[in-house]
Formats: C-alpha cells, structure tokens, sequence
C-alpha cells in the first residue's frame, strides 16, 4: 500500500500536467480562432435562446445541455450567442483528449495519436459543429467517457465500477437521446468481460443509484416547465395565433418530450432501393473526413483489435454500427451533422492502424527512416485537412445571423407578426428575448403551427396586422398581394 500510493499519485500528476492537455489546448485554440462570434442560426439559435432564457427546446428536450449552458453563460466573455459557442468548442476540445486516453489505454504512441486525433480534430464536421451552439460535441464528449469508463470497468469489474459508466450514460441521455445507440455495445462489454459480476446484488444497487442520479436531470424539464417560460418550443400554435405549451407535469407529455415522438416518422425512414445511395453518401463523408488517407489504417486497425482483443473490438463495432446503420437510414436534411459518433470510432481505429504500421516498419532493415517517414505522411494529412477544411468551416466573422434578424425587426411594422422556419424565427427571437429587441413583434416558427392553421391565421389577421412570411405558400402567392421587404414577404389582402 505505502509504495501503489505514490506511484498512483505520480501516474496521475503525469496525466495532467500541462503537457498531457495538449490534446485538448491545440484544438481549443484552432477552434477558438475560428469560433462564430455571435449566434448562429438554425438548431443554434433556438438552443441559444433557450439557454439564455431557460426556456424549453423541442424534442428531446436536452435537459443536461440547458442546465450546463445556463451555468457556462455566466462566463463574463462575448454576447450569450458567443460563450454558448464556446461550449461547443470545449466539448469537442474535451473529445479530443478523452479519446487520447482511450488511445492510451489501447498503447497507441503519441504520434499515431497525434495521426489519428489530428485528423479527428479538423474534419469538417467535427470542426464544423465545435464552432457552433449544438448538442454534438457534448454528445461525443460524453461517449468518449462512457467508453473510458467500460475500459475501467473492464480491467477490474467491481460492482462499484459499473456505476461510473451508468452514471455517464443516463447523464448523456439527458444531451442527445441517440445514447441509446450505445446500450448495445455497453450491455456487450459487461457480458463478454465478466458476467458473473451481475449476480451481485451490489451491482444493481451500484447502478441502480447511478441511474437515477444521472435521469435525475430530466426532472428539469418539469421545473421549468412550471415557471412558464417566454420561450417554448414544446407545443402548438393555433389559429388564432395563441400556444398551446405540452403538460410537461404529466407523465405522458413528459415522455412524448424525451422520446422524440415528433420525429417518429423520419426515423428508418428509407425503403431499400433508396437506402444504397444513403449508405454511399455516408461513405463519401467518412472518406472525405479523414482525407482519404485515415480510410485504409482505420481498416487495418480494426481488424488487428479484434484479433488482440475481440471484447474491446466489439464495444467499437457495435457503437459504429448502431451509430451508422441509425442515421443513414433516417430521413432529415441535416443528418451529415449527427455522425460524429462513428467519426470518434473511426479515429480510434485509425490509431490503432498508425501504431501497428509503425510498429511492423520498425522491424525492418531501413526502419529508423521508414518510421520517419509514416509520421512524416501522419503530420503532413492533418496540416493538410487543417489548411484545406479552415475556408470550409471558419465562421469568425460570420454576424449573418445577428444582421438578418437585426434586419427584419428594423424593418417589421409595430404589432406585426413574423412566420419563418428555422433559419429566420429562432434568430428573431433570441434578440426579442434575451436582448429586449422589438418585443411587439410576434415571431412564430412554422415547425411549430399547422398549415391550415397558419393559413386561417394570415387570412384573420391580415388586415389588421402587418403580417411576414419567409417562402410564402403558392395558395397565398394566388390570393393576396406579395411584397418583398428583406428577407421576407408582407402579406396583405388583395386589392
């Protein structure tokens, strides 16, 4: 005991110093320099507001994001569009080094970790979405420590261990309901490691209690569903204008919340002559991300972790794969966004790869050069994925968002009331709301309203208030009269 303790000790002093965070500070600047210096518009912009008000965001709900997003906006740095950005950036900052430990723990070396995470790090969509308000970063952050703590659990199942992997599970649950595509690989790893584990009354309590403290955030949704928020976007508008907010004190207006009812449909949403090209699409993106040069190690890497470890090997494939099969198969026009689950498998399989092929090159008669030789190609492809994707995704001087919405309320009529989909309502609002910009205007997000209902709407109202549509139906384009002014399009009765 007197000689463990201060090895452990050290061990841990080693992790985190200064140096064993460059993992996480290298691509906290890079997305920092990049960063979007306001609000952003789309998913954003309503996750933004929502925050800033403690409001309610649509299905799932995303408790764990708006209770942490409620804390961060305390940070004394930006406008709140700014630091709800920044969380991002942290979270995907965060992803980087949790997945350097999980390379560590598989003995990757630090340059095919620098190889494999490089890449990772400035794919498109993982750059992309660190520089942003959104779910996904956090997401993959709290992935990567699930997977952390199963590789935990499984070097020493204790009945006390399986808590920490619960825990972070039910937590996730709370940020993004797609964790649920990792219970398979978790239920995998306790079977395949040490089942008998599960005879243990203690484990059950262990992480029965876990559980329910990492569900425990749902019950955030309630509250602040009691304080009747300013800003909702769980309900329906009628005819008449007036929201219709779902009873989150009941059982089942709380489940339709967090069970994602409202997206039902869009799920396994492709017959099988329409899922190749899906799967195709998926391919390109994957090989795209990883600059073509991650596609074949990453192949190499997870066929050698099956065969060094077939326990390991199939938490990875599972989580892929359920991850995977899940969004090519479900049918919205922003799904490229919602697969940097697999793109954090896929690194982790790539340094696998680099560190085999540098491993095997070792061993041959010019192996000092040809060694340096891979780690040369490893640097080189993730300065050029940094060079090649910065113009694709820098957003640090994009105020789009801000000066469109700063537009349609200069130019709206007092009273008026504004429709628009996702990129021009939660923008409106956010500066309504949360910056007491042109509260007389009524902003109505059309995800949110019924078209026979909007339609009544206009036809009552017009007239009597200055109405504004984004991409105004072709039925009202017949019957009134149409006028540009902006972005938008006044709608008035025909003459």
């Amino acid at each position: 005991m007197t000689t463990q303790a201060p090895d452990k000790i050290e061990r841990l002093v080693k992790r985190w110093h200064p140096a064993g965070l460059l993992p996480m500070l290298l691509p906290l600047l890079l997305y920092m320099a990049t960063l979007a210096p306001t609000i952003y518009n789309l998913d954003s912009a309503e996750l933004t507001t929502a925050v800033a008000t403690g409001g309610i965001i649509r299905a799932t709900g995303y408790p764990l994001y708006l209770v942490l997003g409620r804390a961060w906006t305390l940070l004394p740095v930006g406008d709140v569009g700014y630091r709800m950005n920044l969380l991002s950036a942290m979270c995907g900052a965060l992803t980087i080094l949790l997945a350097d430990r999980i390379l560590r723990r598989l003995n990757v070396g630090p340059w095919a970790r620098l190889g494999a995470l490089g890449l990772l790090a400035t794919a498109p969509y993982f750059w992309g979405l660190s520089l942003i308000a959104e779910v996904y970063t956090l997401h993959t952050a709290l992935m990567a420590g699930v997977i952390l703590a199963l590789l935990r659990w499984g070097e020493r199942p204790t009945p006390g261990r399986v808590a920490l992997p619960v825990f972070l599970m039910t937590l996730s649950m709370g940020n993004h309901a797609a964790t649920i595509l990792l219970v398979p690989a978790c239920i995998w790893t306790v079977l395949v490691t040490q089942p008998a584990v599960l005879r243990q009354p203690r484990t059950w309590l262990a992480g029965g209690l876990a559980g329910l403290a990492g569900a425990s955030v749902f019950l955030y949704l309630p509250l602040v569903y009691a304080a009747q928020p300013t800003f909702n976007y769980a309900g329906t508008f009628d005819a008449a204008g007036v929201f219709h907010p779902v009873n989150l004190h009941t059982v089942d207006g709380l489940l339709w919340l967090i069970t994602g009812r409202t997206f039902a449909g869009q799920m396994f949403g492709y017959g099988w002559p329409e899922a190749g090209p899906e799967f195709a699409s998926y391919g390109r993106q994957l090989f795209t991300a990883f600059l073509a040069v991650g596609i074949g190690p990453a192949v190499v890497g997870l066929l050698h972790l099956g065969r060094r470890d077939w326990r390991v090997s199939g938490m990875f494939v599972l989580m892929f794969a359920t991850n995977a099969i899940f969004y090519i198969n479900y049918r919205v026009v922003d799904k490229d966004t919602m697969f940097l689950p697999t793109y954090l498998i896929w690194a982790l399989w790539l340094g696998v790869g680099y560190q085999l092929l540098l491993d095997w090159l070792r061993t041959g008669r010019e192996a000092q050069r040809a060694v340096w030789l891979l780690r040369g190609v490893m640097v080189l492809a993730v300065l050029a994925a940094l060079v090649w994707n910065w113009s694709r995704v820098d957003l640090s001087s994009d105020y789009s968002t801000r000066q469109q919405s700063a537009e349609i309320l200069r130019l709206a009529e007092p009273d008026a009331i504004v429709l628009g989909w996702w990129e021009t309502v939660p923008g409106v609002q956010y500066l309504q709301l949360v910056e007491g910009i042109r509260p007389d205007v009524l902003a109505i997000n059309r995800f949110l309203i019924s078209g026979d209902d909007m339609l009544a709407l206009i036809k009552s109202q017009a007239g009597q208030r200055p109405i504004y549509i984004n991409n105004p139906p072709l039925e009202l384009i017949q019957t009134m009269d149409v006028t540009q002014v902006g972005s938008l399009y006044r709608l008035e009765p025909r003459r």
